[in-house]
């Protein structure tokens, strides 16, 4: 197995995908989410914790911020292309959506033709402003830093009733807040993970935080706004801890729920839109669309980033090499 790979953490990600697409399908969802919103608070805590490990040493080691944000555009990029290519086919709009641009629109959003594309943009500009200013921040200053996006962003949630912003012109910079504190708190919860002496559990109960991440995201409530405080404040961060952890036993089959899970998010939502209305349809636009997610995971993603891993190694090495 491999010791920096997170496969349960993996698997949570496609569970929080189809978690997003089964809330955007409204009450037509064959499972309705209701607060599926939330599991982008958990792919930004994911980001955290699985670039802290990746990164901040080799950031610490001397890594550039260019190069670093290079890296991250290169695997954000392809799929967001996708995404934005999707929406723009099935609900045209601004071609600036293909240089990750928002751009003002009749419903005040930031992407119109695909709306979770701006969770994609704000957590690439979150990863540049960590690799920038907060590598070198010791555990208590990154501390800092949570509270201080938490007192931006979880007010809000009290007075709009929710955590869903982010996606409006009129939330975007709430949505960064939201953004930067939930991967904030991925970024600390693998502070504590290395310093706990990253103690991993081999099994099958891994498994069992997928069903309780979805056991948490469906139901409704009256108190919705303080349900969705306590599940970004405890909830998700304990999801992420007992994820690191719990680290399941067939790490192929983690692999492969984890692969459908960017490809699902970005081409997901302008498809649902089609299907809204008709309960039948969008049944069986959900099962096609984790079918197709899985495609372009095989034939799309995973291509292109092997590509990208073969051109960025030759280029080292002729770098190397004139050195």
């Amino acid at each position: 197995m491999q010791t920096n790979r997170f496969h349960t953490l993996d698997a949570l990600r496609g569970a929080a995908a189809i978690a997003v697409m089964l809330y955007h399908a409204g009450a037509d969802s064959p499972l309705v989410t209701a607060r599926g919103y939330l599991a982008a608070d958990l792919f930004f805590a994911l980001s955290g914790f699985v670039l802290a490990n990746a990164y901040e040493a080799r950031l610490a080691a001397g890594m550039s911020v260019s190069a670093f944000f290079k890296a991250r555009l290169r695997r954000i990029y392809p799929m967001f292309w996708l995404g934005a290519l999707t929406g723009y086919l099935l609900w045209p709009g601004s071609v600036l959506v293909f240089l990750m641009i928002p751009t003002p629109s009749e419903g005040g959003m930031l992407f119109s033709n695909n709306v979770p594309l701006w969770s994609l943009l704000f957590e690439l500009v979150v990863n540049l402003a960590w690799a920038q200013l907060a590598i070198n921040l010791p555990l208590r200053r990154l501390a800092i830093v949570l509270t201080a996006a938490g007192a931006l962003f979880l007010p809000f949630v009290f007075i709009e009733g929710h955590a869903d912003l982010g996606a409006f012109w009129s939330t975007a910079l709430i949505g960064l807040a939201r953004t930067c504190f939930s991967f904030t708190f991925g970024v600390i919860l693998f502070r504590l993970f290395k310093r706990s002496g990253s103690v991993r559990q081999y099994g099958a109960r891994g498994w069992l935080l997928l069903p309780l991440l979805i056991a948490i995201l469906v139901p409704a409530t009256n108190v919705r706004a303080l349900a969705d405080a306590a599940t970004l404040c405890l909830a998700l961060p304990l999801i992420v801890w007992l994820g690191a952890r719990w680290e399941v036993s067939s790490g192929a089959l983690a692999d492969r729920i984890g692969g459908i899970s960017f490809p699902l998010y970005c081409i997901h939502a302008p498809i649902i839109a089609l299907g809204r209305g008709s309960p039948a349809t969008i049944a069986i636009m959900c099962g096609v669309l984790v079918a197709v997610a899985m495609l372009f995971d095989r034939f799309y993603d995973r291509p292109i980033q092997a590509w990208f891993r073969r051109i960025t190694g030759a280029a080292r090495r002729d770098s190397a090499m004139l050195a």
